[in-house]
């Protein structure tokens, strides 16, 4: 079997890890930093967000490329098209252009000329639903999203701290952190749209990241109950080494589903596809050498402080107690 016999030694490795983590960190942060010297704003932020048009339409004499170009060759180059549903029927996106003024009205405008030029070019286009999202709505979307990143990263933490011990969580809950900083970077440096797509990808990396977290740091219990006295170098990486299989093969197979989703899916996926693929990778290397390192800096700290790594079992409580006369 693949990575049977891996003995790879992680711990050696942390500060090669730290590194590169600290590297795509601060890379994160420069592009959040340019992008408001060039946007206005840390990302590139969709309709869901800033406020503007969404418009269903079928036009059933032009391909997604020719509905593109007719509508990029009248001036509206930052509305995002995607196919929706049936063949020739999209979703398109716009920002509002012109903010000065009534906003609302400013819409109608956008709209109304955005639906003249795509009329010249098909004259069967219908139009199906025009929903526009004003600022009020977009600010309750905003909210919303942050809510939900709160409630999630609450949830896993009372979980970890429920689960494990103190410096187990800590380094599982860092490593989240890092995880989730690297990606909110990625899509500041790509320019991907950060939308409520893009929000469903954060909360999925949470789901996914501390899954394949747990299951390393339960070996790693699992190993210090068997042999307490083993040094704790030791121990982590022959715990990340026997997971090794399966932390890879989960992420391959993840990896197998999300590729052809960002590499064919277009705009209607590419804010959740493409940051997954990278949370992925990220993930799955923060698992290996991160958690597990960090957990070895906190656990040789309390191995200085006289602690030990876990907390007794009911048995061994039982059975410390039956010696009490």
């Amino acid at each position: 079997r693949l990575f049977s016999n891996a003995s790879f030694s992680f711990i050696e490795k942390r500060r090669i890890a730290y590194l590169f983590s600290a590297v795509l960190i601060l890379l994160g942060v420069a592009g959040m930093i340019l992008n408001v010297f060039t946007m206005g704003n840390w990302q590139n932020y969709g309709v869901d967000f800033t406020g503007g048009t969404m418009i269903e339409l079928t036009a059933p004499t032009l391909t997604t490329d020719e509905l593109r170009n007719v509508i990029e060759s009248n001036g509206f180059d930052q509305i995002a098209i995607q196919e929706y549903g049936s063949e020739h029927h999209y979703l398109l996106r716009a920002p509002v252009l012109d903010s000065s003024g009534d906003l609302e009205n400013s819409n109608a405008k956008q709209t109304d000329a955005l639906k003249r030029a795509i009329s010249q070019a098909d004259s069967e286009v219908s139009f199906d639903k025009i929903d526009m999202v004003g600022p009020k709505v977009s600010g309750g979307f905003a909210e919303l999203s942050i809510l939900a990143l709160l409630i999630a990263g609450g949830g896993m933490l009372v979980y970890l701290w429920a689960r494990f011990e103190a410096h187990f969580a800590s380094a599982a809950l860092l490593t989240v952190i890092l995880d989730l900083t690297k990606t909110i970077g990625f899509f500041a440096l790509t320019g991907i749209e950060f939308n409520l797509t893009a929000v469903a990808a954060l909360l999925a990396l949470i789901g996914y990241s501390i899954n394949d977290k747990v299951v390393v740091l339960d070996r790693i219990r699992e190993l210090l109950r068997l042999d307490p006295n083993k040094p704790l170098a030791d121990t982590i990486n022959e715990a990340v080494n026997s997971t090794l299989s399966r932390t890879v093969f989960t992420s391959v197979t993840t990896l197998l589903a999300l590729l052809p989703m960002a590499i064919f899916g277009g705009d209607a996926v590419e804010s959740f596809a493409v940051p997954m693929v990278f949370a992925v990778v990220i993930g799955t290397s923060s698992t290996l050498f991160i958690t597990s390192t960090l957990l070895y800096l906190l656990g040789s700290r309390r191995e200085k402080q006289g602690k030990a790594q876990l907390k007794p079992t009911a048995e061994e409580i039982k059975a410390s107690l039956s010696h009490i006369p």
